[in-house]
């Protein structure tokens, strides 16, 4: 009997076939990648160029702490936090009305659409909702230091453009996170509040906010704080603060003004995530009935009751007049936006804008910066990840820190040693993240000089302290039940991290990996403003030569660039999520 010797591949075989074309197109795609990002290691090892590092750093010390210069960064500080304030408080203005708007439940599908019989009215209820969707998409796609060009030059140099581009691209993220929380909340008191007949006015501020109340303000918290790192780097395109120093600082070689103004940064970033915190805490104390927090403060003594609530007072009256200040020292209430000419302006801004420029040739020659920005996000965030992955590992007290019941005897300088290094890496994480990346860009182009592969650096530096310390704290929140059976057993630091905390906390890691490679690729398409290569040096170059109705294209593909990452991030969480 003759014996086929034919078969059908084996689904192993399948699954191998994939992996090797799939580990093919990724070699494939980085060193794509590597070339249009232009990476020469060898250019950091040029003498020239270690030369101009040197000069740099002996030029920093000692840092310029005279009495007029420190009015002057005091001044800029001010500036910069105002912008970040008044900003905040726009993108909340604009950006909670769409976020309700936005909301499917309360206008497309859910509990309160049950009962309702489908029209006209019901459409264009439907209609509207996805039309904010899509405008609070637009948003927050186009970056802030984009809406900061186009205000720029529509009301002029100045905090006030800095302040309406923040609040423009803040109220996209605010207003999504705000239609995401309200859509999550439990369905049942809507559906409960609707029986009764309430409207939908009714629905949102009887069973939607207080259960959202909670999640929006500490998001809220949380966007002041970019806010404040953004209004720092505002001022590279000319809108005021301490980027606007910065940028003049390094253009005249003086060193040592830019340390001090880096100092007063990182010092101005540290006290914002200090103070958020802190209200943060403090709000947790008017938590809803039933909710542990509340339960704490009822068990807690009358008089520290009083006290917790005659203080909510104060800080909302303490938020108040921030705020007003801000709006003041921004420049909304010195009658700029009531100038006769301005809206003539910014018609006249918006009419050289439109149509957008479809000439074969210019979107022909958008191809290779296109490439760059997407080479200098891709091997940014590779050289962010390095970084991270390495200064996480000391900065995680976990691994790095002696438990107080660990078995073996340490000595005091063993026990110093590890707390020096822990400590140590902890600051330069600080201080990686708390530099904006228009800042390590100019420190990079001393280095290799001015293109692709600086503005590379420069969101490796910046990413590198952002990732180290998610990784860090993702690795010090792995349940502790596998490690005491992996410590008991007698394995070492390297094995329990290996085999006990990697594979617990390896989706959370993989998860801010991509949406950190996501907001990298929002970074670099402006970097080329500072001379870090990519579309950001089409757009500023377009700008500079008045080709206004070329931005409108830029504006475009910038932003079928975010939608095309935003598809690309979702599809590799999934994958995350699938195995």
């Amino acid at each position: 009997m003759a014996v086929n010797l034919a078969r059908a591949p084996r689904g192993e075989d399948l699954l191998t076939v994939r992996r090797l074309v799939a580990a093919a197109v990724y070699a494939s795609a980085l060193v794509i990648c590597w070339r249009a990002a232009e990476i020469r290691p060898s250019a950091l090892l040029d003498p020239a160029s270690i030369q101009s590092v040197w000069t740099f750093i002996k030029g920093l010390f000692p840092p310029d702490l005279s009495l007029p210069f420190l009015r002057v960064v005091g001044a800029a500080a001010s500036q910069t936090l105002g912008i970040a304030l008044a900003g905040t408080a726009l993108s909340i203005a604009v950006g909670l009305p769409l976020g309700v708007l936005a909301t499917r439940s309360l206008w497309e599908r859910g509990v309160l659409m049950a009962g309702e019989k489908t029209g006209a009215f019901t459409f264009m209820l439907s209609l509207m909702s996805r039309a904010a969707r899509a405008l609070l998409g637009f948003l927050r796609a186009v970056p802030d230091l984009m809406w900061g060009l186009l205000f720029v030059v529509a009301v002029g140099l100045g905090s006030l453009a800095g302040t309406l581009a923040l609040g423009v691209s803040y109220c996209g993220v605010m207003g999504r996170v705000y239609a995401d929380v309200f859509e999550d909340v439990d369905p049942r008191p809507l559906e409960a509040l609707h029986a009764t007949g309430a409207t939908r006015a009714q629905v949102f501020l009887r069973a939607i906010w207080p259960q959202a109340a909670p999640a929006s303000i500490a998001y809220t918290l949380y966007t002041f704080e970019c806010c404040v790192r953004a209004a720092s780097v505002l001022g590279f395109i000319g809108a005021g603060g301490i980027g606007y120093e910065i940028n003049i600082s390094m253009r005249l070689f003086d060193y040592g003004q830019v340390l001090t103004l880096i100092l007063a940064l990182v010092i101005l970033v540290a006290a914002t995530e200090a103070i958020s915190r802190w209200l943060r805490a403090r709000l947790h104390a008017n938590a809803p009935p039933g909710s542990l927090a509340h339960q704490h403060l009822d068990d807690s003594p009358g008089l520290f009751r009083r006290l917790v609530r005659e203080g909510e007072t104060g800080i909302s009256l303490l938020v108040f007049a921030a705020f007003a200040w801000s709006f003041y020292a921004t420049g909304f209430f010195n009658g700029s936006l009531l100038d006769s000419q301005l809206l003539s302006r910014v018609s006249r801004f918006i009419r050289a804008m439109m149509p957008p420029d479809v000439d074969p040739a210019f979107i022909l020659s958008l191809g290779v910066p296109l490439a760059q920005t997407i080479g200098i996000s891709v091997m940014g965030t590779l050289l962010g990840i390095g970084i991270g992955a390495a200064l996480s590992l000391p900065a995680t007290s976990r691994l790095i820190l002696h438990r107080d019941d660990a078995a073996g005897r340490h000595s005091r300088a063993e026990r110093l040693a590890r707390r020096l290094a822990y400590t140590s890496t902890r600051l330069a994480l600080n201080g990686l993240r708390s530099i904006p990346e228009l800042v390590w860009v100019l420190v990079c182009i001393l280095a290799v000089g001015l293109g692709p592969f600086a503005g590379t650096l420069a969101i490796g530096l910046h990413t590198g302290g952002v990732l180290g310390k998610l990784y860090a704290e993702t690795l010090e929140e792995a349940p502790e039940r596998p490690l005491e059976a992996l410590r008991a057993s007698g394995a070492r630091p390297l094995q329990i991290l290996v085999w006990g905390i990697l594979p617990q906390v390896r989706p959370t890691l993989v998860s801010y990996t991509v949406l950190r490679w996501e907001m990298n690729l929002r970074v670099s398409t402006v970097l080329g403003l500072v001379g870090g290569g990519g579309l950001g040096l089409a757009i500023y170059n377009n700008i500079q030569l008045g080709f206004y109705s070329r931005i409108s294209t830029l504006i475009i593909v910038i932003y079928a660039l975010v939608i095309a990452t935003d598809w690309i991030g979702n599809r590799l969480r999934a994958y995350r999520t699938s195995i």
